[in-house]
C-alpha cells in the first residue's frame, strides 16, 4: 500500500505515533509560500508531520508507517 492510498481520517502509527491523515492540503512555509503537502496530524498533541505530494508512490513499510 502507498502513502497516495490512504484517505482523510484513517488513523496510522509513524515510528510509534499515533496519528491521523488528514489529507492533502496547502501549508504555509516560512520565507518561501504555500505548497501542497500530504498531512498527519498527531492524535492528542498538536504535532504534524508532511509529505511531499511526490512521495505519494512510496510504501508505507518504507515510511514505516502503519494502519490501526
Amino acid at each position: 500500500m502507498t502513502l497516495s492510498d490512504l484517505k482523510p481520517g484513517q488513523k496510522v502509527t509513524i515510528n510509534g505515533m499515533l496519528a491521523e491523515y488528514k489529507g492533502i492540503q496547502k501549508v504555509k512555509i516560512p520565507n518561501f509560500g504555500n505548497v501542497e503537502k500530504r498531512v498527519f496530524q498527531g492524535e492528542g498533541i498538536n504535532i504534524y508531520k508532511y509529505y511531499s505530494i511526490a512521495d505519494g508512490t512510496k510504501t508505507l513499510e518504507s515510511e514505516i508507517i502503519k494502519l490501526i
